[in-house]
């Protein structure tokens, strides 16, 4: 078994090795042709899928673990992460600028668009197994099925597209920042308090099904479907879970908290619906990183 192990990761060094250079290669191509700014940008992308497929977080798989066993870590992951983004986003957006550069919230309307569109794309979540990011981080790993998940995400998204002038003609209220309705202090305490009620609910709820905290620790045809709701809900709701729920609630919008409200109910029915895409899945839901 050590052995295996060893062939595997020496097998897997010289391609480590060649992404690295094709990623700075990429990047100084990018310098050259666009400068700094997106050379920069390009490179911390590049970290951030590196650093969400080792570490293993999602948002997907700890909805669905909260929803089916009711283990709330990875939900509660989420809340102090959302915590320190706001912790950090909201003075810069309350002053407006951030080391002399101006800084502005991701704040969209709340309107029937993003409550379709986030339920539509929460069930695509549970259904397709992973979020935008997670779907990205995981092809870019290697998972030939969420390849199909990625390709038909980008074909919803045009399909919406389509649609998204008659979505958006539908009742809304404009948009909503929290640091400019409330002021800096109120909006943070308010954020940071239902950050740490969320939190609370999942310790309760856990500890009533467990009686202690959890220790730290498809087909093409299906796949396209799933790829499908996701693209189609992403682009109707202003943004996945990255583009809508997380940085919308990081740029105090009241549009992220609606995609939340919206999403993780479709998630609730995404859940219930796996076991018809996934006959032969084992009930019991586990942590993983999509």
């Amino acid at each position: 078994m050590t052995t295996a192990v060893a062939d595997l990761t020496g097998r897997r060094a010289p391609l480590g090795l060649g992404v690295l250079a094709l990623i700075l290669a990429a990047a100084l191509a990018l310098l050259q042709l666009t400068g700094a700014r997106q050379t920069l940008l390009f490179l911390v992308g590049a970290a951030l899928g590196l650093t969400l497929y080792h570490a293993a977080f999602g948002f997907t798989s700890a909805w669905r673990v909260f929803v089916a066993e009711r283990r709330g870590r990875g939900l509660r992951a989420q809340m102090f992460l959302l915590a320190f983004a706001v912790l950090l986003f909201f003075p810069a957006m309350s002053s407006g600028e951030l080391f002399g550069q101006p800084v502005n919230g991701f704040v969209s309307p709340v309107g029937i668009s993003v409550l379709a569109g986030a339920f539509i794309f929460g069930i695509g979540m549970q259904l397709g197994g992973g979020c935008a990011s997670g779907t990205l981080f995981t092809v870019g790993g290697g998972n030939a099925r969420m390849l199909v998940t990625l390709v038909f995400f980008c074909l919803g998204s045009l399909i919406a597209t389509h649609h998204v002038d008659w979505w958006f003609a539908l009742p809304s209220l404009a948009p909503v920042s929290v640091v400019q309705s409330l002021g800096l202090w109120p909006a943070l305490l308010v954020n940071l308090a239902v950050f740490a009620l969320i939190a609370w609910f999942t310790l309760v709820l856990e500890k009533r099904r467990h009686g202690s905290l959890e220790a730290e620790p498809a087909s093409t045809r299906r796949g396209a479907e799933r790829g499908l709701m996701l693209g189609y809900g992403a682009r109707l709701a202003y943004g996945c879970n990255i583009g809508a729920y997380f940085s919308g609630i990081a740029s105090g919008s009241l549009h992220g908290w609606v995609w939340l409200a919206a999403a993780f109910t479709g998630n609730i029915l995404g859940v219930r619906l796996r076991g018809w895409f996934f006959p032969g899945e084992r009930p019991k839901a586990a942590l993983n990183g999509c």
